[in-house]
């Protein structure tokens, strides 16, 4: 799976430079983990990807399959609008959901926020 930024009203406009406004892991493999149900799933995890550029934006993730030596394109989805700040405007991190905090205890490495802090 990989994940590209779109504009939050289209679909299929990539913004241009994406090295430019993306940063950290853009591609994840397939994890075998627990839900919050404790039951068995596959799971694609972005645990470090960031957006440089303030504005609102969507995640476009693209599912591809190899197969021999070919690369299938088998789905996208978007993510919701989601909003990113400049560091003066930040309002502080979210305490962590608690399908991260399991994903954290299954051995994906991924960043668990214990409370939620506001920044001053």
């Amino acid at each position: 799976m990989c994940a590209n930024l779109v504009h939050p009203s289209s679909n299929s406009e990539h913004f241009a430079i994406s090295s430019k406004y993306l940063a950290g892991t853009i591609v994840s493999s397939l994890h075998k983990l627990k839900d919050i149900d404790n039951s068995d799933g596959g799971f694609f995890v972005f645990g470090d990807i960031s957006v440089r550029v303030e504005g609102r934006y969507r995640l476009q993730f693209s599912l591809f399959e190899i197969i021999e030596s070919e690369v299938v394109h088998i789905q996208s989805i978007l993510s919701d609008v989601f909003d990113v700040y400049s560091p003066k405007t930040f309002p502080g991190m979210s305490e962590s959901t608690f399908l991260s905090r399991s994903f954290s205890d299954q051995g994906v490495r991924i960043r668990i926020r214990k409370e939620h802090r506001v920044q001053m």
